[in-house]
């Protein structure tokens, strides 16, 4: 399994946090640990092969075909089932780059995984750039691809929602450990309307979206610090105890924190990476 990155240039990156690419080996994730951690961003995902997935909780696994697809809000974790050996291929937007874009309420496609044509009207000349992307061997050919087919799905790119922008980087700054009311007296809203904001905004409530990047930074603590006391960690990350902590982490997760993390889950150390450079600043264009 080998992950790797490709930086926005800065037309796309005040949107985008960055490009991926992922090979998956079906004997590689048939280990019941691998899965990918909910992290509050949007994704397109392009399969050169079938695909098969589910959520935690799911009791079938549904399939992605060969092309585009949409991965909405994620509130559990995402299990990723090749059928055989590829690269999948994917755009990872920040929470906040799509509010205004969306042709459907955000809100109806979280937990969702959709075909690309289910939400816009794909042109001849955005799938020949989706074939492009497919049948290129080289990053750089899939990025460029890609980048001509998100100018030409979201005319309205340079565009940027500033206060929610603010409000969601409010809690990403803070990791998650806040108190909603917080936010309440910060940006001179009230909670209804906040609630109602975050939903039609993003898919997701403030409270769902302190909970995720909450166990993002107990991840990262994890990988990052030497002390192998969970209830310690739990404790840095915010939780007021272990019991907390177990409950908003099976919330995610339907294995215990000790073992998903003795698993030596390859997709959680790739997502524990991911939330390194997210936590560090280094997707904000201005570094």
């Amino acid at each position: 399994m080998r992950y790797q990155e490709q930086a926005a240039q800065p037309h796309f990156s005040r949107h985008i946090e960055c490009f991926w690419e992922l090979e998956l080996h079906p004997d590689e994730a048939q280990r019941p640990c691998e899965l990918l951690v909910p992290d509050c961003t949007f994704d397109l995902l392009f399969c050169s092969a079938p695909l098969r997935f589910s959520l935690v909780g799911q009791t079938c696994t549904d399939r992605m075909s060969i092309g585009a697809h949409f991965i909405g809000q994620k509130t559990t974790g995402l299990y990723l089932c090749p059928e055989e050996p590829q690269r999948i291929f994917g755009v990872r937007f920040k929470p906040f780059a799509l509010a205004h874009l969306f042709p459907v309420s955000p809100k109806e496609l979280t937990d969702k995984v959709l075909p690309l044509q289910q939400l816009f009207q794909i042109t001849t000349k955005e799938n020949s750039y989706i074939e492009g992307i497919l049948a290129s061997r080289e990053l750089d050919d899939r990025v460029s691809n890609a980048e001509s087919l998100i100018l030409s799905l979201f005319d309205e790119l340079n565009y940027l929602d500033q206060q929610f922008r603010e409000q969601l980087n409010y809690i990403l700054d803070r990791k998650g450990i806040l108190k909603i009311q917080d936010l309440f007296s910060a940006f001179g809203v009230s909670k209804v309307t906040l609630h109602k904001h975050f939903l039609n905004k993003m898919g997701l409530s403030p409270k769902q979206v302190s909970r995720i990047w909450r166990l993002n930074y107990f991840l990262q603590l994890q990988r990052n610090t030497k002390t192998s006391k969970l209830t310690d960690l739990a404790l840095e990350a915010g939780y007021y105890d272990q019991a907390h902590f177990i409950r908003e982490f099976n919330r995610f997760f339907p294995y215990s924190p000790h073992r998903l993390l003795q698993s030596q889950s390859k997709l959680l150390q790739i997502s524990q990476e991911i939330i390194d450079r997210r936590f560090s600043n280094l997707y904000d264009p201005r570094t």
